[in-house]
């Protein structure tokens, strides 16, 4: 988060090598998820400008989510950013529709925060019809109970 691509990287090593660790006997062991790992890198990396390597982290993480919950909108969106970021506007849609489709059952805070991030850095593109589609999706969700 502080822009230091070095350290950044010797964190998520240390992290790695802290959570390989944890055994199922470990009392805090219920609260690892196997998505924690990749969900924290691909942040990382987006943050620190490097989508294309975020991608393919993010893309491996949303493989081992089994089902619809609010990491899922985050690790969405943020596939959604790593595509706009790149240039596949197409990409970053389909990600962004997936996000709100979990976001319209979760209502998560997170999730939210990075498809609306997702929505305005499309909208050089605003005028494509996918994007407009997005952006109609989200404001229905922000309208709807």
């Amino acid at each position: 988060m502080l822009g230091n691509r070095h350290e950044c990287q010797r964190a998520l090593g240390e992290a790695d090598e802290h959570l390989s660790r944890v055994r199922a006997d470990d009392p805090a062991a219920a609260l690892l998820c196997p998505t924690t790992p990749g969900r924290l890198a691909g942040s990382c990396y987006l943050h620190l400008g490097q989508p294309a390597k975020a991608e393919p982290i993010l893309n491996a993480t949303h493989q081992l989510l089994r089902q619809a919950k609010k990491s899922t909108a985050i690790v969405l969106g943020n596939l959604s950013l790593a595509s706009i970021r790149q240039r596949h506007i197409d990409d970053a849609t389909t990600y962004l529709h997936q996000a709100i489709d979990v976001l319209e059952q979760t209502r998560g805070g997170g999730g939210l925060n990075i498809a609306f991030t997702a929505a305005r850095e499309l909208r050089p593109w605003r005028e494509h019809a996918p994007v407009a589609d997005v952006s109609d999706r989200l404001m229905a969700l922000m309208t709807t109970a």
